[in-house]
């Protein structure tokens, strides 16, 4: 009798000890700070750690619930072996395909890992936008789970060994082969090439053991490297692509500088009467066609902008849009204009022809029939959403262009800033409207933005930096040549620009000495500096550029009167030349008229 109550009470001690260490056990797994889970052999938890509840549950009210009611609907049907396995049913699936499961019943190495998942917070609704890896409620995490076997295999086991057939592992080519033999028997083996072979033919599934992972802030980071690494890629495209188009603009505008100087000349000896007359005046509109590429091209690279001045948006807006009203007459156009609207600092005549653009893109949207929404409104640096940029701090002028039209897919969204990229017949487009706007705007300091959906229309969201000043109202001067007497220093590695910008300067009377370069212009001004009343100097040139040329020439004269000449346009260098007093500048190609009204403003 002693003896039974001796070995009861071992017994009760024993039971205390194992229930004692039990505790400790489940307490230290408390501590992990990843989720440890256990399921039954049908998905139903039989374990989880109190690591649960940094998702909001208590691990008792887990238990008895399956593993689907925590993870997110979108990705059930991904990691589920019910639905996964299905599609594998008889065949072999390489390491690339190979299943990854929430519920694995592969084992060891072979099981599951790195498996990305969503799973759902307490209090999730579908209605939240849970795709989003900053959202409250969901929780991207990375799984690593096997499945835990003993004893014999039970006839249910056998029926999934059968219809499975032959899964290849994920990593390492091993695989498990059932294969059903004789009287219902299931035949198992495991191999693989690191050596461990196993016959699991008497063993029974009992369920998945696994760990989850919290990645949500490691996804976050990389969503955000990703997007900063394309951000990177765009921006290296548009350089590259940019100083291709700055380049060939540049060379294309000298050329016409050529033709322009020398049809300029002609048109001064002859009269409208005579027969050729006309013919200039064609070949000089050709060259002004022209011109208007070269300044898409250089609206492109960045190097857009030519007469900046301060102005009122809605203004531009009203006057092109009538425009618009006259010429395609099925387009109806509604506008919503914010009084009080900030003034901008902009090229005026390039907004315009960015504005013409995207009215007729949308006009051809909506088959020259449909509806135009223009809209301005006073916006801050805050209300700008895009993904695509950090805008400056700021206050914004908002103009967005929404028409009825067919829309645009993603795959077009993705390139239509591109330069060359149209969606139009061979000959019906450049491609160079959307990548101009694109140049131009980002030249102004501003940002511009596309929405559109196949069958939906599009909605072109432009923002630029708003002036701290208010409109001032220009008066417009005469168009006419003055001719005049002094001296003028032409500076230009072109020979043949020089030969008829030489030939045109001299025709309003003043005496022209030339150099082909900045060095050879700095010798020739250091020699007759108390000579010369203005330098015409071009920008980009060889052994010396226009900007050292400058300083040189300032050093012999602090009162230098300089009028810098590019086929490029005012922004970059010109405007830093300009910053350090430079007078004036005039872009490449220009009539005799435009040229003789910009040494006079000078010299005056």
């Amino acid at each position: 009798m002693k003896n039974e109550d001796k070995t009861k009470k071992e017994l009760i001690n024993d039971f205390v000890k194992v229930k004692q260490q039990l505790k400790q056990s489940a307490d230290m797994l408390d501590l992990l700070p990843d989720i440890v889970y256990k399921l039954d052999s049908d998905g139903y938890f039989i374990y989880i750690n109190g690591t649960i509840k940094s998702m909001g549950y208590l691990p008792e009210e887990l238990i008895g619930k399956h593993f689907s009611e925590i993870i997110h609907p979108d990705d059930i049907a991904s990691v589920s072996r019910s639905t996964v396995l299905k599609k594998y049913k008889g065949s072999k699936t390489g390491d690339k395909n190979a299943p990854k499961l929430f519920d694995e019943r592969r084992t060891e190495k072979r099981g599951t890992k790195h498996l990305i998942v969503r799973l759902i917070q307490k209090g999730w609704e579908r209605e939240e936008d849970s795709k989003n890896v900053k959202s409250l409620k969901t929780v991207y995490v990375e799984v690593m789970a096997c499945g835990q076997y003993d004893k014999a295999v039970s006839s249910k086991d056998k029926a999934f060994l059968g219809t499975v057939g032959d899964i290849r592992d994920i990593e390492k080519q091993k695989y498990v082969y059932a294969a059903p033999v004789n009287d219902g028997e299931i035949k198992t083996s495991l191999s693989g090439p690191d050596g461990i072979d196993a016959d699991i033919h008497d063993k029974k599934y009992e369920g998945t053991v696994g760990i989850i992972r919290d990645i949500t802030e490691r996804r976050i980071f990389e969503q955000q490297k990703a997007k900063l690494e394309k951000r990177l890629q765009q921006a290296r495209k548009m350089e590259v692509l940019g100083q291709l188009a700055g380049g060939i603009a540049h060379s294309f505008n000298n050329i016409l500088m050529a033709i322009q100087g020398n049809i300029s000349l002609m048109l001064l000896k002859t009269v409208p009467s005579d027969s050729h007359y006309k013919k200039l005046m064609s070949i000089e509109e050709q060259v002004r066609c022209a011109s208007k590429l070269t300044a898409q091209l250089l609206g492109y690279a960045r190097k857009g902008r030519y007469d900046v001045k301060r102005f009122d948006l809605n203004r531009v807006v009203e006057e092109t849009s009538e425009i618009l009203g006259r010429t395609k007459m099925g387009v109806t156009i509604h506008k919503e204009l914010a009084e009080g609207l900030f003034a901008i600092e902009a090229d005026e005549a390039q907004l315009k022809q960015i504005l013409f653009d995207l009215y007729l893109n949308a006009a051809e949207a909506m088959i020259d029939s449909g509806n135009l929404f223009l809209k301005t409104t006073n916006v801050t640096h805050k209300d700008i959403k895009s993904n695509e940029y950090d805008p400056k701090p700021g206050n914004y002028v908002l103009l967005t262009i929404t028409d009825t039209g067919v829309g645009m897919d993603k795959s077009t969204k993705e390139f239509i800033f591109d330069p060359f990229f149209t969606t139009k017949h061979m000959g019906m487009g450049t491609g160079l409207g959307l990548a101009s706007a694109y140049g131009i705007i980002s030249g102004h300091g501003g940002y511009i933005d596309v929405e559109s959906k196949r069958g939906y229309g599009s909605t072109f969201s432009i923002y630029l930096p708003a002036s701290v000043e208010k409109v001032r109202k220009v008066l417009r001067t005469a168009d006419e040549i003055t001719r005049t007497t002094g001296t003028v220093l032409l500076v230009d590695d072109e020979d043949i620009v020089l030969e008829v910008e030489k030939e045109m300067v001299e025709t309003l009377g003043y005496e022209v000495l030339t150099a082909g370069n900045g060095k050879e212009a700095v010798e020739v001004y250091k020699k007759k500096w108390d000579k010369i009343d203005l330098v015409l100097m071009d920008m980009v040139m060889p052994n010396m550029g226009g900007g050292e040329a400058y300083d040189r020439m300032k050093e012999i004269n602090p009162r230098v009167k300089v009028l810098l000449s590019s086929g490029y346009s005012l922004d970059g260098e010109a405007k830093k030349i300009l910053a350090r007093g430079c007078d004036g500048f005039i872009q490449k190609p220009c009539t005799i008229k435009v040229l003789s009204k910009k040494i006079r403003e000078i010299l005056d």
